[in-house]
């Protein structure tokens, strides 16, 4: 027997395969209800509109790939390796929820209304907190040099992301296989690392 749990969980998973697949516009919450195997009328019972069942789907898309990042952050490691731990969190989050991350960026500006009630369910204290206190602690120790912590932030989710959604653009464009990408993706993971330590670590006296 379904717990009231489950049967939200059930409808949030759906909500998203649906939601990215088709869109805010396309879906249908029939379809939702039908993919859960829960009744239209139960997906209204525990999510009163459409517009709160993708509010609800996507603060839950946003948190599994903020959670996928912080989980491999250390308080305890050096820079150098939350350097790493980021770019790596970044690049598997990124190909693992492809898909969920497209349907965020792309409905989202479309729906740009949305975004300060969505993202006010999500716990984002581990990056917007924690890590940026100690991109901003190493910086007042001189230890990098003076750049404000959003923007080397900004710049590692850049150069993490956009290979990988954009890869069906720039596979055509740079005319590469499936395999000759993902080698690529693998060698960017360190490319990146590397690039962001040169730019950003001041030289020991």
């Amino acid at each position: 027997m379904d717990t009231e749990h489950n049967a939200e969980e059930r409808l949030l998973t759906a909500a998203i395969e649906v939601f990215c697949n088709r869109g805010y516009d396309g879906a249908r919450t029939q379809e939702i209800a039908d993919l859960a195997g829960i009744s239209k009328a139960s997906l209204h019972y525990y999510f009163r509109s459409k517009e709160l069942l993708f509010r609800k789907a996507v603060q839950k898309v946003f948190s599994l790939i903020i959670g996928n990042v912080a989980r491999r952050i250390s308080e305890e490691s050096s820079f150098e390796v939350v350097i790493r731990q980021l770019v790596e969190g970044y690049f598997e989050m990124f190909i693992h929820f492809r898909t969920q991350a497209v349907f965020f960026f792309t409905e989202m500006m479309k729906h740009e209304e949305l975004l300060d009630e969505i993202v006010k369910g999500i716990d984002r204290s581990v990056l917007l907190n924690g890590l940026m206190l100690r991109f901003q602690k190493e910086r007042e120790e001189g230890k990098i040099i003076d750049m404000e912590p959003v923007d080397l932030l900004v710049n590692i989710i850049a150069m993490c992301g956009y290979p990988i959604l954009a890869e069906p653009l720039l596979k055509r464009v740079l005319t590469l296989s499936n395999d000759e990408y993902q080698t690529m993706l693998n060698r960017r993971k360190e490319m990146v690392v590397d690039f962001v330590l040169r730019a950003i670590l001041k030289e020991k006296e």
